[in-house]
């Protein structure tokens, strides 16, 4: 399968996933500046979902990056990827709408989960297109973001953070996703600044 059809079909998905996101923006009916403020609860949510995406499309792009071998089950493993990052902004303008009520907070978390799980899916099946290229395989396995994510334990400590915070402070289960993506960005491979596709 050609890995570069599959890149631009992926990064213009997440392009439109981008422009959605800024359109939920609401325009303020008054002109006075301080119109603005009723918007920032949605401003919050929006930096953190544009972060959310810039270190998505970073991290996916090391996945592609280091792979030779593209399948047609990296092909759906990319979809159901495309599909968990797809509900990001319905998820973002309901957070928006109510940053520190349970309901929003637990649907941000479930989609969150559905793009952790399907980003530790699409590696996987890299690895495994790529088994013959050893060089490969161990690229992936030392990429922060999914040394994290297949590590149960930080996870496992991170979703009970999380349900803790939706039962008592719910805007803390942003505080928590934000955290982990920017850890994950800050942390990132030092090869990956010098991945030149193949």
């Amino acid at each position: 399968m050609n890995k570069a059809r599959l890149e631009a079909f992926t990064d213009a998905v997440l392009a439109i996933i981008l422009t959605i996101m800024i359109l939920e923006f609401k325009t303020p009916k008054s002109l006075k500046f301080s119109a603005i403020f009723s918007q920032v609860p949605y401003l919050i949510s929006y930096a953190i979902g544009y972060l959310f995406i810039g270190a998505a499309w970073y991290n996916h792009h090391f996945l592609f990056g280091k792979a030779k071998i593209i399948t047609r089950h990296v092909f759906w493993a990319n979809n159901l990827w495309l599909f968990g990052t797809s509900f990001l902004p319905v998820a973002t303008a309901w957070v928006g709408e109510g940053i520190f009520a349970r309901g929003p907070q637990a649907f941000y978390m479930l989609i969150y989960a559905i793009w952790t799980i399907a980003f530790v899916i699409l590696a996987k099946q890299i690895i495994k297109a790529n088994e013959n290229h050893p060089a490969v395989v161990n690229s992936i396995k030392q990429l922060t973001l999914y040394r994290y994510l297949t590590y149960w334990p930080a996870v496992t400590v991170q979703v009970v953070l999380q349900i803790l915070s939706l039962l008592f402070f719910p805007a803390g289960n942003l505080i928590l996703i934000t955290l982990q993506i920017i850890t994950s960005a800050v942390f990132s491979n030092k090869e990956s600044d010098k991945i030149i596709d193949s």
